[in-house]
C-alpha cells in the first residue's frame, strides 16, 4: 500500500525534520566567533562537549560552520594530542579526547591530528592500572568492586577511570582505521570493553563509575548507560549488552529530561530497537529557543535526526 504524504507517519517524520532543523538553525545562530560552542548560550567559554557534538548535529549543507567548529577543534588540540575540556585549560588533557577526535574523524579530519590523539589516547589510562594502584584496591580499599586490571579512561589525569570517557574514547579507537599503532589500539579497546562489563551495575546499565559501592548496587544512569552500549556495538551480542538494553527501555519509559532521553533514542536505534514513540516524546519537550545548554541541544538534534538518517552514533565500525 502507498503510503500517502498525509499519512499521520509522513506528518510526524516532516515535523521531526521541521524541529531537528530548528535545532541546527539555533546552534548555528549560538557558534561563537571563534567556532566554538559554549555549554551555555548566556556564556563565551568555548567547550570541547558542545562543540564536539554540535560538529556532529551540523548538516553537509552548513560548510562554513562545520569548517569554523573543526578549524577550532584543531587550533584547541593540545601539543601531546589530548583535548582540554574547555578553552584555556591547561594542556594535561581530559576524557573527551576520545569524542573530540571521533567528530573530527566522523568529519574526515584525519592526519597527524588524528595519529597524536590517538597515541595519547593509548597512553592515558585510570590509575588503577598502576601497581601501587592495584595493590591499594586488592588490599587495603575494599569499599568499590572492580578488578583493576581491568582499566579505561579517566575524566582527568592521575585519577581512576569512569565510564563516560572510557565510552568516548572505545568509540574514537573503534574508528581508527588501521596504523602503525594498530595492536596497541586494539590491546586498549579490549582493555576498556572489559572495564566496562567489570562496572556494570547489578540489575544492568551504568552508572557514572562504579556498579557498587561499600556492598550497595548503585543505580545506573540513562546518559551513561546508552554512551556505554554505543561503544560496545560492535561486540559480541552477551549478556551485559542484552540486560543493559533491556534496563534502557524500561528506563526510556518515564524520561522526559531531553538530554537522557536524547542518548536513550541514539542506543536504542544503534540496537535496531523501536524509537518512534520516544522521537515523539523527545519532540514535545524540546523547543531549541528554550534549551540553554548546547550540548543537550546538539544531542536533541542528533536523535532527532534519526528518524530520516543515518545515527552519527550507529555506525559499526
Amino acid at each position: 500500500m502507498t503510503i500517502s504524504w498525509f499519512s499521520p507517519r509522513t506528518q510526524r517524520v516532516h515535523d521531526t525534520q521541521q524541529l531537528n532543523h530548528a535545532c541546527v538553525q539555533e546552534l548555528i545562530d549560538r557558534q561563537l566567533p571563534e567556532g566554538g560552542w559554549s555549554f551555555t548560550s548566556d556564556t563565551k567559554q568555548s567547550a570541547v562537549e558542545p562543540t564536539a557534538l554540535a560538529l556532529l548535529a551540523l548538516r553537509s549543507n552548513s560548510a562554513r560552520e562545520r569548517d569554523a567548529a573543526i578549524r577550532f577543534l584543531l587550533h584547541m588540540q593540545n601539543a601531546n594530542g589530548s583535548w582540554p575540556a574547555s578553552s584555556g585549560d591547561d594542556g594535561g588533557g581530559s576524557g573527551l579526547t576520545g569524542l573530540a577526535l571521533y567528530a573530527l574523524n566522523h568529519c574526515c579530519a584525519q592526519g597527524m591530528v588524528n595519529n597524536r590523539a590517538v597515541h595519547w589516547l593509548i597512553e592515558f589510562r585510570g590509575w588503577e592500572s598502576h601497581w601501587l594502584w592495584k595493590w591499594k584496591f586488592r588490599t587495603s580499599d575494599r569499599h568499590v568492586r572492580f578488578d583493576p586490571d581491568k582499566f579505561g579512561w579517566p575524566w582527568m589525569p592521575e585519577t581512576v577511570s569512569w565510564v563516560v570517557p572510557t565510552a568516548y574514547s572505545l568509540l574514537a579507537l573503534k574508528h581508527v582505521c588501521g596504523g602503525s599503532q594498530e595492536d596497541l589500539v586494539q590491546h586498549r579497546i579490549r582493555r576498556g570493553v572489559e572495564m566496562l562489563y567489570d562496572r556494570v551495575c547489578p540489575e544492568g546499565g551504568w552508572n557514572a563509575g562504579n556498579g557498587v559501592v561499600y556492598g550497595f548496587p548503585l543505580a545506573p544512569h540513562a546518559d551513561a548507560t546508552a554512551l556505554a552500549l554505543l561503544s560496545l556495538l560492535s561486540e559480541p551480542p552477551n549478556d551485559f549488552i542484552t540486560v543493559s538494553l533491556g534496563w534502557l527501555e524500561r528506563r526510556a519509559e518515564t524520561c522526559f529530561a531531553p538530554w537522557s532521553l536524547a542518548w536513550i533514542i541514539l542506543a536504542l536505534d544503534a540496537f535496531g530497537r523501536p524509537t518512534e514513540l520516544l522521537t515523539d516524546r523527545l519532540s514535545s519537550v524540546v523547543d531549541p529557543a528554550v534549551v540553554n545548554d548546547c550540548a543537550t541541544l546538539a544531542i536533541a538534534s542528533l536523535a532527532l535526526g534519526c528518524a530520516h538518517g543515518p545515527n552519527a552514533f550507529g555506525v559499526d565500525p
